[in-house]
């Protein structure tokens, strides 16, 4: 697996790595991660999965880091009681 391009944003970091058949597609947002895997088939290239990853699929992984936050939160809270 090797780093075939970032993708600039302001509150994630958005790294897509290339594999054999696959791209993998990694957000990190503090201390998450959220990873997503395409086939190179279906992508047909590089600029081709930057169009299926577009702002709005970054939205929804946006929000999903959200969800992952206020889970981890409520699992802490609830451990300490």
């Amino acid at each position: 697996m090797r780093v075939a391009d970032t993708i600039a944003h302001p509150s994630m970091r958005i790294i897509i790595y290339t594999l054999e058949k696959h791209y993998y597609v990694e957000y990190e947002a503090g201390p998450m991660k959220q990873g997503f895997r395409f086939s190179k088939e279906q992508m047909g290239s590089l600029d081709g999965l930057k169009n299926v990853v577009d702002q709005g699929f970054h939205q929804q992984v946006e929000k999903r880091f959200h969800e992952m936050h206020k889970q981890a939160m409520e699992a802490v809270r609830s451990g300490q009681q």
